[in-house]
């Protein structure tokens, strides 16, 4: 008899992954800059922002042992998967750590197009059952500390695919993971649809992302809301142009409150 384990049922070696056989994508210096992936160079100064957000970030998941974060936004086009990407590439900076980005927008997932690449499956061959072994979604960027495991094909139905057995399987595999590892996942916005209120009860806390200037202060607290009892860790205030900001245009809010809510539009 043939028994497929349930998330809780996973053990810490259940779903061993080895880096070394990731398939790596070689992404150009051109394609990075192009597509503004700034947080693998510390040197260039728009990285700066996602530098300062990686280590209080990283103060959280040391304090509470967590390690699978979500990334979402109350609406689209927030900047959420610009700033999954980098923050994702900083953390890949860190010695001794191993960063998996997982795009979880599987309705229109995005995370690829930032690098600009080709995969021979992704995420949904796994959550459609056409391939048995997630783990064949996950590529590595150059040779770096950074992996990602992209959705490159939309997926009808993928509030049913958030809710079975494959994804609750997925996220125990990826909790399993040594610890090294920290799994940042990009999630919907909020709004869009349940996706993001089902992935909640998977991971150990989120982010959310407000564009100044556009997102409103009911928007996100009704975002929050709707989230809850899940954690935010931190609110970030993207594109913020008064106080707090780069010359590259991203400024960051209060990452452990909500104290730059006052300077979203009502």
């Amino acid at each position: 008899m043939t028994v497929e384990l349930r998330a809780s049922q996973m053990t810490r070696h259940a779903h061993p992954f080895s880096p070394e056989k990731a398939m790596v994508l070689n992404i150009g210096e051109d394609i990075l800059d192009e597509q503004l992936i700034v947080g693998f160079n510390s040197h260039d100064g728009r990285s700066r922002p996602f530098n300062l957000l990686r280590t209080q970030l990283m103060r959280y998941i040391d304090e509470t042992s967590s390690r699978l974060i979500g990334v979402t936004s109350a609406t689209p086009a927030a900047g959420k998967t610009f700033l999954s990407c980098n923050l994702s590439a900083a953390l890949s900076q860190i010695e001794n750590r191993k960063i998996i980005l997982c795009d979880f927008d599987l309705r229109r997932g995005s995370v690829m197009d930032r690098f600009r690449a080709d995969v021979p499956t992704d995420l949904s061959a796994y959550l459609r059952g056409e391939e048995d072994d997630w783990t064949k979604s996950l590529y590595r960027i150059n040779d770096s500390g950074l992996f990602i495991m992209p959705t490159i094909a939309s997926m009808r139905g993928s509030s049913e695919m958030l809710s079975g057995l494959r994804f609750a399987n997925l996220m125990a595999g990826l909790r399993a993971l040594p610890d090294e590892y920290i799994v940042i996942c990009d999630l919907p916005p909020v709004f869009a649809n349940d996706d993001t209120m089902l992935s909640m009860r998977e991971i150990d806390g989120y982010l959310m992302i407000a564009e100044h200037g556009r997102t409103t202060k009911n928007q996100v607290k009704e975002s929050l809301a709707m989230l809850a009892p899940a954690t935010c860790i931190g609110t970030i205030l993207n594109r913020y142009q008064g106080g707090f900001a780069d010359d590259y245009g991203y400024g960051y809010g209060d990452t452990y409150g909500l104290k730059e809510y006052g300077k979203i539009k009502k």
